[in-house]
């Protein structure tokens, strides 16, 4: 018997003596591999960007909002009368939670519902009342100047701190003396004591993203605006009240959230007499589902990419029972001169298993530069672990062996009398 290294140093010779052959046969697996590789790193980039937004909520927290309700009376465009609306969390409902067991603390948020302009233009930033926890529950950051102060609170000032969004869209570009610098909304002026930033773009149901918010101190949107949101339909004024568009609910032990959101919704439910003028988002159920939902989506994603590599290892037979085939003579004369069997299958299968694995490394590389050209032209994250790296080398290794035991034993069945007599 021919030792391992002499039967690896003839397969390799005999796979080089037609390279371009040899690279043709392998790129089943280096497409398989490529896409397998590529795929996880799309779903599990997609992955750690939908759970860190829902992580950046806060898994201890569950968010309740307000909400119109579908049931709304409608003014008559030609009516001269005011429209009332009051919906939404109150002020009682904030009491009723934060004496509840297992609930922490609230952090509240108001929409006062005011029109931010860029000169004659409204945008999309939102005019928020909160409360001193908002920073911390929100998981946001101060990036420029400072949070609200107690004595902000205490006396109603009229100071606001503003999102990085803000910045980028009533300011111009580079401009500097931001803060300090005063701010208009409708007959109000704040003066801009600070720039927050949330990494995460966080939302909030019903009032948008944290970073399009323009901060307020809770007592001061109450003293100015009273919770009320004015504006004109026709010849009548529609007149909305919301005490509360949103409440952050912090828990005070993660294992029973499931039984204070049930708690908190049976409360609701009951003191708004079934009027579904409220939501409830708990982040943790959200991770555990969205979680769920990612698994299954890469398990469908990585099958429809092993596919290619069941195809490639089914080419990878074809061209090597070829082989058998054309190196007949090859085969019968190694084995007039002595060798086995098992060197003859050693060597097919070596040449299989080098074919495959090579093709899997070159596979793997191609992966993670599709990756990071999807990284760097759409923006969308892309993660390639270690141990889909090591599963594709494995896999692309058992591809050659599962394919290639059978042309390997076809080669060693070769009767060598036969064969040179042919010859």
């Amino acid at each position: 018997m021919m030792l391992a290294r002499d039967v690896l140093a003839l397969s390799i010779h005999n796979l080089l003596l037609h390279k371009f052959r040899s690279f043709l046969t392998s790129l089943g697996v280096i497409f398989g591999v490529g896409s397998v590789i590529a795929m996880l790193a799309i779903s599990e980039g997609a992955k750690r960007a939908a759970l860190e937004q829902i992580e950046a909520m806060g898994i201890d927290k569950i968010i309740i909002y307000s909400q119109k309700p579908l049931i709304d009376g409608k003014s008559d465009g030609g009516s001269t009368s005011s429209v009332v609306e009051s919906y939404g969390l109150t002020d009682k409902d904030v009491f009723h939670i934060s004496n509840m067991d297992n609930v922490d603390r609230i952090s509240t948020l108001t929409n006062t519902r005011k029109k931010v302009l860029k000169g004659l233009n409204r945008t999309d930033l939102k005019l928020i009342g909160i409360d001193y926890t908002f920073l911390e529950d929100s998981n946001s950051q101060m990036v420029d100047g400072r949070y609200f102060s107690a004595m902000d609170f205490r006396d109603k000032h009229n100071v606001c701190v503003i999102g990085t969004n803000v910045k980028r869209k009533l300011f111009q570009l580079g401009e500097t003396n931001i803060v300090g610098s005063n701010l208009r909304i409708e007959n109000q002026v704040y003066k801009i004591i600070g720039i927050f930033h949330n990494e995460y773009g966080s939302q909030y149901p019903e009032i948008g993203a944290q970073n399009d918010m323009i901060l307020i101190p809770e007592s001061t949107a109450e003293a100015t605006y009273n919770n009320y949101a004015f504006w004109r339909e026709g010849r009548a004024w529609r007149i909305v009240k919301v005490e509360n568009d949103v409440l952050i609910v912090k828990v005070e032990e993660l294992m029973h959230i499931d039984d204070t959101s049930k708690r908190i919704s049976n409360y609701l439910s009951k003191s708004h007499e079934n009027l579904q003028d409220w939501g409830m988002i708990v982040p943790l159920e959200l991770l555990k589902q969205r979680e769920q939902t990612q698994n299954i989506f890469t398990i469908v994603m990585s099958s429809i990419a092993a596919i290619s590599l069941v195809v490639g290892g089914i080419g990878i037979m074809n061209i090597m029972l070829a082989s058998v085939f054309e190196r007949r003579k090859e085969i019968g004369t190694r084995r007039a001169l002595g060798a086995q069997k098992i060197d003859i299958i050693l060597q097919f299968l070596l040449e299989t298993v080098f074919l495959t694995t090579s093709g899997g490394v070159m596979g793997i590389l191609a992966g993670i530069g599709i990756a990071k050209i999807i990284t760097h032209y759409s923006g969308m994250p892309t993660i390639y672990s270690t141990w889909s790296i090591l599963a594709s080398l494995i896999i692309s290794s058992l591809v050659g062996i599962i394919f290639g035991t059978y042309p390997a034993y076809k080669a060693a069945q070769q009767n060598p009398i036969n064969v040179l007599r042919g010859e």
